[in-house]
């Protein structure tokens, strides 16, 4: 591992790059901050190791001109008491960590062989990426609507703006937040989805911002909230708009700010992560009935991207089929009859790819020892996709409303009637499967359940 050590001492400095030197990595020592500034210009290193006060520039600064390296080098910073708050600051810009002088030079070994391990995993899981030819910067399919969202996901990745990724249940909308991520310059750097529907309101902040011990009844310990764990890397707020407004008007704080509090504590944390979020349903809708904040609105929709639902392009099925088959079937042992393909293309998905890919996973196990999958090996309960010739007499949208409720009742009735099952069998969440029974007339079903 390449080592920039700055250090002013040089009673210090040459037994510190003597120890990291016999352990293997290779040091360069400079011996005031201004040197230090003029040599990152110009070299690129994996861990800077610096003093906070020194000449020319101070530790801070050099940590700084380090952070913009791409990708930005570790830093380690090292302090005498009198300057233990300005290496707190340090922690709180990105520093791995500090240590107080004097210190044991093992415990200077041990953070620098832990920066040492954390960038040869990198390095390691770069070359296998690039060794399995993996694209996770595309999604599948040939239609029109896709290669544009490809193109635009190519264009923003590399920009730290924000995102909102607006598609139905199941249209994919965290394999777009994934490519964002892989193709942008934090993409070694943590990935934390946030499922805001899944947090009841009453956590949402401790979540989010973690809390100390006894902030509230039941915090018996210190936890670090999603915020903090998304460091340098990407902030995924899926189904943000079943954010409560109580929590929408802190997070919007955290996003102007770009900084938080813990729950219980008076001291602000920064927060340097990406933010992409995700929204089932359009946020103007949300904001024209007062359940979003508008001013949040406007900071989340900095690039919109509009995922369509699979009904509106039937011609991504087939090879979404196939990216399917083979990562559920990598022994290529199954494929889809051409006559099931037909059907299959005709359905609406009400669960968009999602649908498509449990329906699949089903028609696997179904199959058994059988080579071509049938239409039939699709088929949970007798008929769940059992549509065709239904859109050839009616109306598109009577169709596939018609075609939902047969989806919808014989889920429920392949569950004996219990919603999350249901919901689950269709790739769904429970909540938009009890919106689409509102809106389908279904709520009043009779022996139902939670």
């Amino acid at each position: 591992m390449d080592i920039l050590l700055v250090e002013d001492e040089r009673t210090l400095a040459v037994p510190l790059a003597d120890a990291m030197t016999k352990a293997g990595h290779r040091v360069v020592t400079l011996f005031d901050g201004a040197a230090a500034l003029s040599w990152l210009d110009e070299h690129r290193c994996d861990l800077v190791v610096t003093d906070v006060r020194l000449p020319g520039a101070d530790g801070i600064a050099v940590q700084q001109r380090a952070r913009k390296q791409d990708p930005p080098c570790e830093v380690l910073v090292m302090t005498g008491y009198a300057s233990v708050d300005q290496a707190v600051e340090a922690m709180r810009s990105g520093a791995v960590s500090y240590l107080q002088k004097p210190f044991p030079m093992e415990a200077l070994l041990t953070q620098v062989e832990r920066v040492a391990s954390t960038r040869a995993l990198q390095a390691e899981v770069r070359r296998l990426r690039e060794q399995a030819g993996e694209d996770a910067s595309r999604l599948t399919g040939g239609s029109v609507a896709i290669e544009t969202i490809n193109q635009r996901i190519q264009k923003v990745a590399a920009e730290d703006v924000t995102v909102l990724i607006v598609g139905e249940s199941g249209t994919g909308k965290e394999r777009v937040a994934r490519a964002l991520h892989a193709l942008g310059r934090g993409q070694e750097k943590p990935f934390v989805p946030v499922s805001c529907s899944a947090i009841p309101a009453g956590l949402m902040e401790g979540e989010l911002f973690g809390f100390k011990k006894g902030s509230f009844t039941g915090a018996e310990e210190d936890r670090t909230g999603l915020l903090h764990e998304a460091a340098d890397g990407t902030l995924f707020l899926d189904d943000v708009d079943d954010v409560p407004l109580e929590a929408q008007a802190k997070l919007l704080r955290v996003l102007q700010e770009r900084e938080f509090t813990q729950l219980g504590s008076q001291t602000a944390q920064s927060f340097r992560a990406r933010v992409l979020a995700a929204s089932k349903v359009p946020l103007e809708e949300e904001v024209a009935a007062g359940r979003f904040r508008e001013d949040l609105f406007f900071r989340l929709n900095v690039v919109p991207l509009r995922l369509p639902p699979l009904r509106e392009r039937s011609e991504d099925i087939a090879p979404l089929l196939g990216e399917l088959l083979a990562r559920w079937d990598p022994e290529n042992r199954h494929r889809v009859g051409p006559d099931a393909l037909r059907k299959l293309v005709r359905h609406p998905w009400p669960g968009n790819v999602r649908e498509l890919e449990n329906a699949l996973r089903r028609a696997l196990a179904l199959a058994g020892r059988a080579r071509i999958l049938r239409y039939e090996h699709f088929l949970p309960g007798g008929g769940i996709l059992d549509i065709h010739g239904d859109a050839e007499v009616m109306g598109l949208k009577e169709a596939v409303a018609n075609a939902e409720k047969k989806v919808i009742r014989a889920a429920l009735v392949a569950t004996q009637g219990r919603k999350i099952k249901a919901a689950e069998m269709l790739g769904i969440s429970r909540k938009v499967l009890w919106q689409k029974m509102k809106e389908l007339g279904l709520e009043e079903d009779r022996g139902t359940s939670t």
